[in-house]
């Protein structure tokens, strides 16, 4: 790993700016033929690396319904060992974005564009830097809201699942850890989280951004929809 500038915080990281509610692969599968009743719209995007929109690492794809958007990230370049999250960012109103496309402030300090990022799964890295993340965020449902975690609520949940902005991004809470915390990392925004590696909103701004010590966080990776 290569050496770490003095790290700084952010006022919040977002995987891309944090398991009941993860899917599998297999079971999203099973869902399709309910999901296709209800008028299903699919897109397929590319993955990169924050630093990075010129060469992609993965894809994503998102499933749009009347229920909610489901989500199927797959990528590689994963840092081995460590507890990472898969975020839902939304925005309800695009049009209403100060910038196009929406952008980070616009999710904290722009309310017309009804924009919250919620969680939507978590999983442990292996040694092949491979993973495939899944997760479904319902209409309605604001039980995972980020921004009422870090205190910038109150939570706004998806409520325009066909013209909603989303951007699915991967958060990292840095080295795995074990019983209780390993659970909070894997289902939170905040667990494991002392230090935000990388920009002010604790988006990694180079490799040397991605954790290798307890207590570091930061988001690394998205695909835009």
């Amino acid at each position: 790993m290569n050496s770490k500038p003095t790290a700084r915080r952010g006022r919040f990281g977002l995987a891309a700016l944090l398991s009941g509610a993860a899917l599998v692969t297999a079971g999203l599968a099973g869902m399709a033929p309910a999901v296709a009743e209800t008028g299903s719209v699919r897109s397929t995007e590319p993955a990169f690396w924050t630093w990075d929109s010129g060469n992609a690492v993965g894809s994503s794809q998102l499933v749009r319904s009347t229920n909610g958007v489901t989500a199927i990230f797959r990528t590689t370049g994963m840092p081995a060992n460590q507890a990472i999250t898969l975020w839902f960012i939304i925005f309800n109103n695009p049009s209403a974005c100060l910038d196009t496309p929406c952008s980070l402030i616009d999710l904290l300090f722009n309310a017309d564009a009804g924009g919250d990022f919620h969680y939507g799964g978590g999983l442990v890295t292996g040694a092949s830097g491979h993973a495939t993340f899944a997760g479904h965020l319902a209409v309605g449902d604001t039980s995972g809201s980020g921004k009422e975690e870090i205190g910038m609520g109150p939570a706004i949940a998806l409520t325009e699942p066909y013209q909603a902005e989303v951007l699915l991004a991967l958060h990292t809470h840095g080295p795995k850890q074990t019983g209780l915390a390993l659970r909070s990392q894997l289902s939170s925004f905040l667990g494991g989280c002392a230090v935000f590696l990388g920009d002010a909103f604790g988006w990694a701004e180079g490799p040397h951004d991605i954790p290798d010590a307890m207590g570091e966080c930061t988001t690394f990776q998205y695909s835009r929809h």
